[in-house]
C-alpha cells in the first residue's frame, strides 16, 4: 500500500501545480491594459485588496485557493489596491504601473495620471466584476478542492498511516507545511515511497518535531527565495494560485 499512497500523493501534487499555472494571474503593465480596453478585449474588471499571488496563494498557504476581495476605489492612492481584469480565453491579468517591469517580485504604487485613468476610464466602462467571474471559475474551484484533498490526505497519512522511518510523525507534521506542497511531495517520495529506506536510522534516532519545525523555517525560506529567483531569471509573469 505504501507505493500506492506515494503515487497518489505525487499525482495530486502534479495536478495541483498544473491547475496553479493554468489558473494563475498574468501580470501586465497599464499600457497593455489600456490597449486591451480600447480594443474591447476586457470582459470584466475589479479592484481587489492586497496583491494576488502574495496573500493566500502559492508559495504560501498552498492548500487554499486564490481569494479575491473587493477594494474601495479611494484606496488606489494608498498603493494597497490591485487592479485585475479578464480577457476571454486568457488568464486573469494583474495590472502593474508602467514604470514597473511585469514580474512576480516587483511592485510599485500608482502615479496620479494612472489613478485617473483607472477611475475615469477602466472602472466606468460598465464591465462586470472580475471578483465574481474569478470566484466562479472551475479552475479556481478545482484548485481549491484539490489543495484541500492533498493537504488533508497527506496529514491523514502522517497521523494514521505507516510508521515513518526517517522522522517521527511530529517531524513530518511540520514539514508538510512547506510552500507549494513541497513537504507533501517529500513525504510521498521519502517516507511513503520508501526512497532511501536502507539508510533510515533506528526508530529511537528518527528526527523529531523540533528538527521538523526548524526544517520548515529553513527550507521554507529557501523555497521562497528559489521561487523568486526563478521568476526573475525566466521572466515569468504567471502567479500560481
Amino acid at each position: 500500500m505504501r507505493p500506492v499512497g506515494a503515487v497518489a500523493v505525487t499525482l495530486l501534487w502534479v495536478a495541483h501545480v498544473v491547475l496553479s499555472l493554468v489558473g494563475g494571474f498574468h501580470m501586465v503593465n497599464l499600457t497593455r491594459a489600456a490597449d486591451d480596453l480600447s480594443h474591447g478585449r476586457v470582459s470584466s474588471v475589479a479592484l481587489v485588496q492586497q496583491r494576488p499571488g502574495l496573500a493566500g496563494s502559492s508559495p504560501t498557504r498552498w492548500w487554499t485557493g486564490q481569494s479575491l476581495s473587493p477594494a474601495p476605489m479611494d484606496e488606489l492612492h494608498l498603493g494597497s489596491t490591485s487592479v485585475v481584469y479578464t480577457v476571454e480565453g486568457s488568464r486573469p491579468r494583474l495590472v502593474v504601473p508602467d514604470r514597473i517591469a511585469p514580474s512576480v517580485s516587483s511592485w510599485g504604487s500608482w502615479v496620479e495620471s494612472e489613478v485617473e485613468w483607472i477611475q475615469e476610464d477602466l472602472l466606468t466602462s460598465g464591465l462586470p466584476s472580475t471578483v465574481a467571474v474569478h470566484a466562479q471559475s472551475p479552475v479556481v474551484r478545482a484548485h481549491g478542492l484539490l489543495g484541500l484533498v492533498l493537504a488533508g490526505g497527506t496529514l491523514a497519512l502522517v497521523l494514521f498511516g505507516p510508521a515513518p522511518r526517517h522522522g517521527n510523525r511530529w517531524f513530518w507534521f511540520w514539514l508538510i507545511g512547506l510552500p507549494a506542497g513541497l513537504g507533501a511531495l517529500a513525504y510521498a517520495v521519502w517516507e511513503v515511497g520508501g526512497w532511501r529506506d536502507h539508510r533510515a536510522p533506528a526508530a529511537d534516532r528518527r528526527s523529531g518535531g523540533g528538527y521538523g519545525f526548524l526544517g520548515l523555517l529553513g527550507w521554507g525560506s529557501l523555497s521562497v527565495i528559489a521561487w523568486q529567483l526563478l521568476t526573475w531569471l525566466l521572466g515569468a509573469t504567471v502567479i500560481p494560485l
